[in-house]
């Protein structure tokens, strides 16, 4: 898969992937978007999917609030290492679980939109230098991870349960 290798081609993978997402989801009807996957994996439903991008876009935007103010974030989450990302992957999917379809298709959109104006604001250098004097490495693999790497993941997944 093609990484982005400035800020406009993060931008563009990112707004493009999330519009084959929600295209995906609006050519389903509505007994397929509430039907349970036949997988052993985490996500069960398009619910679990979709608030599992949902909550990782929160992650991302505490990190980029906790840098723009000078701080360095707990990464990916306080109490967590990049070691525990089953378990907090898991703490996500409890969380969804108390979420209907349609409230978190729209906590996604305003999340997704969010993150996109907050990118955009972002210097390119910020995004794919080392910018942060906390960091000696750019934020790239994180905005991208919760973004448009992300998405592709997503629309694997759409595409492994509903084509």
């Amino acid at each position: 898969m093609d990484k982005p290798v400035n800020k406009k081609q993060l931008l563009d993978m990112s707004e493009t992937r999330y519009l084959d997402i929600m295209t995906m989801i609006s050519e389903l009807s509505a007994k397929e978007r509430i039907k349970e996957w036949k997988t052993k994996e985490r996500d069960k439903n398009l619910r679990d999917l979709i608030y599992h991008l949902y909550a990782w876009h929160q992650l991302l935007l505490r990190w980029l609030k906790i840098l723009g103010e000078g701080g360095k974030p707990a990464l990916p989450k306080e109490g967590y290492s990049w070691d525990d990302l089953d378990a907090l992957n898991h703490e996500i999917w409890l969380e969804a679980q108390q979420h209907p379809l349609m409230d978190t298709l729209e906590r996604f959109e305003m999340s997704h939109q969010l993150a996109m104006s907050i990118i955009k604001e972002l210097p390119e250098e910020a995004i794919f230098k080392p910018y942060y004097v906390q960091f000696n490495h750019p934020i790239l693999s994180l905005v991208d991870g919760c973004m448009a790497d992300h998405y592709h993941w997503a629309l694997e997944k759409l595409k492994e349960h509903y084509v």
